[in-house]
């Protein structure tokens, strides 16, 4: 079925397929919006017979895996999600102090090429544009090597400036 087709059918069916949803009490708009995404893409596949029917039927199985799902986690009131939200003082002057003990390590590391060490540049380089937050395979792009080369150096970083320092003691 179409795009456009699929959208014809949901407007004609619109207000019927609603109606059956408020008469059953478990209308959402939300999970309408979903069932409708949901089910255009299994009209790729398939010829839908029975529009209202079929659109119904996938929505109540959303609406029960929806519940199946949330079932499993346990609800918090609002003042119990702020409690969350905030880090404790203690944990938030642990994560600086290994922050600062991490960029001495990295500063070591990146000023002082160790003994036998092969192309320490290149892995500087790619060491600088992981700590920045790129992907494997876009410095791998970046600096023109496959990603399991980039990931090697990376390997082979980590290894020594763990051997410079016993990280385990943070």
């Amino acid at each position: 079925m179409e795009a456009k087709e699929y959208g014809e059918a949901y407007l004609r069916n619109e207000e019927s397929i609603k109606k059956v949803l408020v008469s059953k009490k478990i209308y959402d708009e939300d999970l309408l919006h979903d069932t409708y995404i949901a089910l255009y893409e299994y009209s790729q596949e398939r010829e839908i017979r029975d529009f209202v029917n079929t659109f119904v039927g996938v929505y109540m199985n959303m609406a029960k895996r929806r519940e199946e799902s949330e079932s499993h986690y346990d609800c918090y009131d609002h003042t119990q999600m702020l409690n969350f939200d905030h880090a404790d003082e203690s944990d938030l002057a642990y994560r600086e102090q290994v922050g600062r003990r991490v960029d001495r390590l990295l500063r070591k590391y990146i000023g002082h090429p160790q003994p036998g060490e092969r192309n320490h540049k290149r892995a500087c380089e790619i060491l600088k544009l992981y700590l920045e937050g790129y992907s494997f395979r876009k410095i791998a792009k970046i600096v023109n090597l496959d990603v399991s080369v980039v990931y090697r150096y990376l390997k082979r970083a980590v290894k020594k400036i763990e051997e410079q320092q016993d990280l385990t003691t943070i």
